[in-house]
């Protein structure tokens, strides 16, 4: 085909669609009710328990808000073990300074693991803002 006087097929569709609109009934506020649930009412979220553990260079465990020195991994499993038991809801977040061996990190890690405690872990520099 010519690009003479012969209208191609994208042209004719523009054509038709354009024409729809101009002729289609547009209302300029037009509401959308969303359907709502009749079976269940809605219910805020459980809340969440965090413990927070820190670590410092030496392997101590510090918990209640690094009030509480713990000094064996024994004895945080069994505090991490009575929390877990208290009721759902319970989330560990470790903390450690860059310098603390990785095997108590590690070690707090699969406490939670075992214990089926989700965890985070931060690893951070004490005392300064900023990473040099």
């Amino acid at each position: 085909m010519g690009s003479g006087g012969v209208l191609r097929l994208i042209d004719v569709v523009f054509i038709v669609l354009f024409g729809f609109i101009s002729i289609a009934k547009i209302n300029e506020r037009s509401r959308i009710e969303l359907p709502q649930s009749t079976e269940t009412p809605p219910s805020n979220p459980d809340k969440e328990q965090v413990i927070f553990v820190g670590i410092d260079s030496e392997g101590n465990y510090l918990v209640d808000n690094e009030t509480k020195l713990i000094d064996s991994a024994s004895t945080l499993y069994q505090y991490l073990s009575e929390a877990s038991n208290q009721g759902a809801g319970i989330r560990v977040r470790i903390r450690s300074n860059f310098d603390t061996p990785i095997k108590y990190l590690i070690a707090a890690a699969d406490m939670c693991d075992q214990l089926n405690l989700p965890k985070g872990i931060d690893v951070q520099r004490v005392g300064s803002g900023a990473l040099e």
